[in-house]
């Protein structure tokens, strides 16, 4: 089965993905470089995205400027998000896995997150074809790529772990991420800050 049919049953049928891709083996090195892989490719794309986006509003341009957040869109920047974003998913995951009779090989969990993450690749790719035809499709298409991603994923581990309810999977997961990724962005934004701003002078 090909690249192409894969993408199409992971859009309309993601929980037949664990049995597609069971015939495919992968090392846990294997695992790791293509989890750098995909953050370092994301990352540039959310770059370049970003950077469209800004360009085309005065205002948010301006901010920007004078914003010391601004290194945030820096692509080193957000390759470390990224990373840590794919890290903490697979974490959360493995976390609730606890909760399940079933034990899944992480080469098995990892391959199969990866490639969802693959997919939602294909969907910021389509963003850029988009945002120079309307930002209301840019937005439209963004919202359908959370959506589909929060829902492939929560399917996905429902095969994988046997768990009864994707809803519960989804809400649950979605929780666990957010809020740890939001404890972890802090942490991030506040070291990054203190090494690009340092001690300054009282005024």
């Amino acid at each position: 089965m090909d690249f192409k049919q894969l993408l199409l049953i992971s859009l309309r049928k993601p929980a037949e993905l664990p049995d597609l891709l069971r015939p495919i083996k992968l090392k846990l090195s294997s695992v790791l470089e293509g989890t750098v892989f995909i953050a370092a490719t994301t990352s540039l794309l959310n770059s370049l995205l970003e950077k469209l986006i800004f360009k085309t509003s005065a205002n948010a341009s301006k901010l920007l400027e004078n914003n010391s957040l601004s290194f945030i869109f820096n692509p080193f920047s957000m390759f470390a998000f990224e990373l840590i974003f794919i890290i903490t998913v697979m974490s959360s995951i493995l976390f609730f896995s606890n909760f399940s009779n079933k034990n899944v090989a992480i080469e098995e969990l990892g391959k199969n997150v990866l490639f969802l993450f693959l997919v939602t690749f294909v969907f910021k790719f389509m963003q850029v074809l988009f945002l120079f035809i309307s930002f209301d499709l840019y937005y439209i298409l963004r919202f359908f790529e959370l959506v589909w991603f929060i829902w492939a994923l929560s399917s996905v581990v429902s095969v994988l772990y046997k768990f009864k309810s994707v809803l519960l999977t989804a809400f649950l997961g979605a929780i666990t991420v957010s809020l740890t990724m939001g404890l972890l962005f802090m942490i991030f934004i506040s070291i990054v800050q203190s090494l690009l701003v340092g001690d300054l002078p009282n005024v």
